[in-house]
C-alpha cells in the first residue's frame, strides 16, 4: 500500500515504510522488519503471490480489495476489542515477504501505549498484537493531543471520504496538517472508478478538505479536477 503525502506520528507508518522500501529494492529482510518485536510474521489466511504483491500501488489496491474479506471497521472493530482504546489507523497490506494479506490497525490503548494489532484480512481474527517499543513519552503526547483535536472519529471520516469518493476504503490515519497543525484524517479509497483517491477529512469539522487520485497511479488520467 502507498504511503501518505503527510507525516504520519504513528511509529507503524516508519515500520511500514522501512518494510516498505526493503521489500522495493528486492531485500530478504521486510518480514523482519514487520516482526522485530513479536518473531516470525504471523500468517493470515488469505495468500498472495509474489507478482500480486510486486505490483504498482493502485493494481496492488484492486488485488487486494479482491481478496479482502473483511472491512476496515470490521478489522477496527476486532483490533479495539483486543485493546480497548482509540484507533488512529489501519491499513490493509501485505506486510511481510510470506504474502499475507491482512489489516494493520495502530490503538492507542487506555493504557497511554502504542499497541501495534494485526487482523486476518480473511476471516478477521486477531494475529499479533504488541506493544509498539519504539513508542516514546513524546510519541505519546503528540498521539494523545491529535486524539483530543479529533471531534469526528474514524467512522465518521471516513463516511465523509466514501460520500466524496464511493468506494472501499484501504486505510485511514488520524494525523496533523503541516500547514494548520490541526488534526486531520487521510483516508485512502479505491473508487468505483478503479483508482486510487487521497481524500483529507477535517478531524475537527468533519468535512472534506483536499481530494485527488493518487499520484503513483500509473493510469494516464491523474487530472481529474480535485484538489490536491
Amino acid at each position: 500500500m502507498k504511503a501518505t503525502a503527510k507525516r504520519t506520528l504513528t511509529p507503524r507508518a516508519v515500520v511500514l515504510g522501512t518494510a516498505a522500501a526493503i521489500a522495493l529494492i528486492g531485500g530478504t529482510g521486510a518480514a523482519s522488519a514487520f516482526a522485530d518485536d513479536d518473531g516470525p510474521a504471523p500468517r493470515s489466511s488469505v495468500q498472495l503471490t509474489q507478482n500480486e504483491t510486486h505490483l504498482d500501488d493502485t493494481a496492488q489496491d484492486r488485488t487486494e480489495v479482491k481478496a479482502d474479506k473483511v472491512s476496515y471497521d470490521e478489522a477496527t472493530a476486532a483490533a479495539l476489542k483486543a485493546v480497548p482504546g482509540t484507533a488512529t489507523s489501519a491499513e490493509l497490506d501485505t506486510a511481510d515477504r510470506n504474502g499475507s494479506l491482512v489489516w494493520e490497525v495502530d490503538v492507542f490503548g487506555k493504557d497511554h501505549k502504542s499497541h501495534d494489532v494485526t487482523i486476518d484480512a480473511g476471516n478477521g481474527k486477531v494475529l499479533n498484537q504488541h506493544t509498539d517499543r519504539d513508542d516514546d513519552a513524546e510519541d505519546a503526547r503528540e498521539t494523545q493531543a491529535l486524539i483530543k483535536g479529533d471531534k469526528t472519529g474514524y467512522a465518521k471520516a471516513t463516511d465523509q471520504a466514501l460520500n466524496a469518493v464511493p468506494g472501499t476504503v484501504t486505510s485511514f490515519g488520524l494525523d496533523d496538517n503541516d500547514r494548520t497543525g490541526g488534526a486531520v484524517y487521510e483516508v485512502d479509497v479505491l473508487g468505483k472508478d478503479h483508482k486510487s483517491h487521497d481524500i483529507t477529512v477535517d478531524a475537527a469539522s468533519g468535512k472534506v478538505t483536499a481530494q485527488h487520485v493518487d499520484h503513483d497511479d500509473n493510469d494516464q488520467d491523474d487530472n481529474d479536477g480535485d484538489d490536491d
